[in-house]
């Protein structure tokens, strides 16, 4: 019914951190697919439903047809990083809600507690690999027709 997520008895800045994260990961994951598009034309449309770990296959494969340079380096750091997210991510998004010691909602993966320090964190973590895939594609990814892609 209308507003029952209201009725969730969870701090609203516990939401915000979580929900930024979650946005921040989203923002990084479509960085990523663009670098794909950049480098093979019609990668967009086959990783439009695939999971972030395909993602991140397909783009580290793909970086391979950049010629050795400091972009090559950057794109493929940038990738690496964002393959590890993914595990951060998953465990994010796979946690089970609880109670804490002091009777507040949060979500728990394996035992520990997500806080919201450690969300803002990943979700800084996410942003800045997203910047730094977003100025591979701005400034220096050769398009497809260049990388013989």
């Amino acid at each position: 019914m209308k507003d029952d997520r209201l009725k969730i008895p969870v701090d609203p800045d516990y939401t915000s951190a979580l929900g930024l994260a979650v946005y921040a990961f989203a923002g990084l994951e479509w960085n990523a697919i663009r670098c794909c598009e950049r480098l093979e034309a019609g990668s967009i449309d086959a990783l439009m439903d695939r999971t972030a770990g395909r993602v991140t296959d397909t783009l580290l494969r793909l970086t391979r047809s950049i010629p050795a340079s400091e972009t090559r380096r950057d794109i493929q750091r940038a990738a690496s990083d964002f393959r590890a997210f993914v595990g951060t991510r998953n465990n994010l998004m796979h946690a089970k809600p609880g109670v804490d010691q002091d009777g507040r909602q949060r979500l728990f993966r394996d035992g520990d507690q997500w806080t919201i320090d450690e969300m803002n964190a990943v979700a800084d973590a996410f942003g800045e690999c997203g910047q730094r895939l977003a100025k591979c594609l701005v400034e220096d990814l050769p398009h497809s027709s260049s990388t013989g892609g």
